[in-house]
């Protein structure tokens, strides 16, 4: 497989310009050749990045990716046109709606596994559960790794908020994770991070070299400071990640998030949560637009 690295256009100048561009052409049409490069350029990347069809089939690709199966992420093979053509902005625009759909499932895998790691660990035995589980990492960027990346950290907060006598309160602790709060357990070596510093997958890196690497950290792609993405603060080792711009789900995504199951993949204690995955991730996605913070004092 042909392994092809993903450039922002040189043509354009500011963040701010690409995305009034793209909301001002989203439905435009026409071709390539002539007039203003950058005003043609952005023209296609907006026809491209409208292409709802690209996020959703993404979002299902890293959905579907669990465990050591094939990976099937597939936005490295979109085509690349170093110009500034209608063509070569409408494969830009169509590689970020991918980029998105994929990691964007990644993210909301992380909040469930969360969630639910926070749920195994909020009990008297806290220490025995964190002294016994093992985080897994398939390097896949798709669902499970979320699943369990957000499984590993959530594990720490439960079991801190139950240590501390805090409500049971994950979603509280995840906002608090997530503005770079670290916890550890000396006495079973274990905290977040556990398996080096957090470093959640970033947009547009390639899961198929990420997972051949023997330092993951080597292969992110190299990305010019200028693109349409907004960046999220500092996470917890001081990485500015790159975050996904999500879309709103199709009922055949929000079916597969209708769900409450009874117990995890990583123990066969009894879950407590009374909620849906969707719900959680709804509840997040409500708490972090309202610019809501942890209310709770972890350190």
């Amino acid at each position: 497989m042909k392994i092809l690295n993903r450039l922002p256009r040189r043509g354009i100048r500011s963040s701010a310009v690409l995305l009034v561009a793209a909301l001002a052409f989203v439905g435009c049409g026409g071709g390539g050749g002539g007039g203003d490069r950058v005003r043609t350029y952005n023209e296609g990347y907006a026809d491209g990045f409208a292409q709802d069809s690209e996020y959703f089939n993404a979002y299902d690709d890293s959905w579907f990716t669990v465990g050591f199966d094939p990976i099937l992420y597939d936005g490295d093979l979109i085509p690349f046109l170093d110009d500034d053509s209608y063509d070569a902005g409408f494969f830009d625009g169509e590689f970020d709606a991918y980029n998105d759909g994929y990691f964007v499932a990644y993210r909301y895998a992380f909040i469930i596994g969360f969630s639910e790691g926070y749920d195994n660990a909020f009990w008297a035995d806290y220490l025995d559960f964190l002294a016994n589980d093992i985080h897994i990492d398939y390097l896949n960027g798709g669902f499970s790794d979320g699943y369990n990346d957000g499984f590993s950290e959530g594990r720490i907060f439960g079991a801190f908020d139950y240590e501390s006598f805090l409500d049971f309160d994950w979603l509280d602790a995840f906002l608090d994770w997530e503005a770079g709060t670290d916890l550890y357990f000396a006495e079973v070596d274990k905290g977040t991070g556990d398996s080096g510093p957090v470093v959640l997958y970033e947009w547009a890196q390639n899961p198929h070299l990420t997972r051949d690497a023997e330092d993951e950290r080597a292969y992110r792609p190299v990305r010019g400071a200028i693109t349409m993405r907004k960046t999220a603060g500092e996470r917890n080792d001081g990485a500015i990640d790159t975050v996904a711009i999500s879309r709103d789900l199709l009922d055949d995504q929000l079916l597969q998030l209708n769900v409450n199951p009874p117990t995890t993949s990583r123990t066969d204690r009894d879950l407590t949560l009374d909620t849906t995955w969707f719900e959680r991730i709804d509840a997040f996605l409500n708490a972090d637009a309202a610019g809501r913070t942890s209310k709770a004092v972890r350190n």
